[in-house]
């Protein structure tokens, strides 16, 4: 006979499985509101792996993902970023449960999904006798096409899509090459987005994690400034490589100096008591207008020299811990 204990994880774990899943059947269902979705796939992951375990959180994890894929009627390109996604919230919630640094924790977990989609992808790309470069070309391809009859459909002006039609393969050129940082820096702008939500989420009373430090007080490690100095150069010289090689980087440190840039706004916000719904509008404002991500990673890379919250010397290097 089941135990008062036994029925609740039960209970919790049909709930995670309940949610989770529908979380995933919106990400692919609704046009706009599924983006949002998919970008909160991870938080119900980190949630039930530190409520109820590696285990458990597994079986929410595999049942969610055979529910998918009954419901998309087979494999798809969005199954697998969705099982990315899921995989980036177990790992972030492992790291977690072992009060790694904010930076090792979102770091780690986006290092083992590219691996395993990387893995997944040479995988695919072997057995279709396509190879990876050709998969990855295909698929950006049919979106690029699906995002121009979506602009046809939206009523662009004609030499708007005309000149977007023309530069069509210049542009999938260009992004089949820099998708491995686009990748890097949407897991780990999800990453950072979703252990924002987890701090409030797990003060829960029945959660062992009240608190994951003072976030607004990251740094990033100050010898990254080197890695933008040098993609900043491999940017200048002929070789298509190495401007290739250096665009990555730079793509991937904007994301890590964004987040440095954003930790020094909230620091603010926190000293000088702005208003909750003045700070929702600015963040809000970010995510609307992409070119403050720019400026916000401007803050973040001076920040290494101007030092605009005053941190003394022993926290330049201080690790957060996620708990306290």
């Amino acid at each position: 006979m089941e135990t008062a204990n036994q029925k609740e994880g039960h209970k919790i774990l049909l709930s995670g499985i309940a949610l989770t899943s529908l979380i995933c059947a919106l990400s692919i269902s609704i046009p706009i509101l599924g983006f949002m979705c998919f970008l909160v796939i991870p938080l119900p992951a980190i949630y039930y792996r530190i409520r109820l375990g590696t285990k458990k959180t597994a079986i929410v994890t595999f049942s969610t993902l055979i529910f998918l894929l009954l419901f998309s009627g087979g494999l798809s390109a969005d199954l697998f970023f969705i099982a990315g996604m899921l995989m980036l919230g177990f790992s972030m919630g492992e790291f977690i449960e072992k009060n790694l640094p904010v930076e090792k924790s979102i770091g780690y977990a986006c290092g083992a999904v590219l691996f395993a989609g990387t893995f997944g992808l040479v995988l695919y790309g072997n057995i279709s006798n396509l190879g990876l470069i050709r998969v990855v070309s295909d698929y950006i391809g049919k979106n690029l096409e699906l995002t121009l009859a979506l602009y046809e459909s939206m009523g662009m002006p004609e030499e708007s899509i005309m000149m977007l039609s023309n530069s069509m393969e210049q542009i999938r050129y260009v992004l089949v090459r820099i998708l491995p940082s686009l990748c890097a820096a949407g897991l780990m702008f999800s990453g950072w987005l979703n252990l924002l939500l987890a701090k409030a989420v797990l003060r829960a009373p029945k959660s062992n994690y009240q608190s994951f430090g003072q976030l607004n007080s990251w740094k990033a490690p100050d010898f990254l400034v080197w890695g933008v100095i040098g993609c900043a150069l491999m940017l200048l010289v002929p070789s298509i490589f190495l401007k290739m090689l250096g665009l990555n980087g730079m793509i991937i440190f904007t994301i890590i100096f964004f987040f440095q840039g954003i930790a020094i706004i909230s620091f603010y916000f926190e000293k000088k008591k702005i208003p909750l719904v003045f700070r929702a509008l600015l963040y809000g404002t970010i995510i609307i207008q992409q070119i403050f991500i720019l400026a916000i990673a401007g803050i973040g890379f001076f920040d290494v020299w101007l030092n605009f919250r005053q941190l003394g010397n022993n926290n330049n290097n201080k690790q957060i811990p996620l708990s306290s």
